[in-house]
């Protein structure tokens, strides 16, 4: 049985949770046990920030009004 909570906005960003038709969502990289439900961009977002090495928006900060990070953001290694 799944105990996450269920939200219609994105905790981190106000936005909408789900972007597309039966769309989950992801788990936060900012709560330990990845429970809290954000939306697909904030959750990118949180993978960027981890790729690049950058700090996570504490949960005192959401919801943020920040742009979010993409792979673009990520400079590219050379081959």
């Amino acid at each position: 049985m799944d105990h996450r909570p269920r939200y219609v906005d994105c905790p981190r960003c106000a936005g909408p949770l789900a972007q597309f038709e039966g769309d989950i969502g992801g788990g936060s990289r900012v709560v330990i046990e990845r429970d809290v439900t954000i939306c697909g961009p904030c959750a990118l977002d949180e993978a960027v920030r981890d790729a690049k090495a950058l700090p996570p928006v504490p949960l005192d900060e959401w919801p943020t009004t920040a742009t979010h990070l993409t792979w673009d953001d990520v400079p590219k290694a050379p081959c």
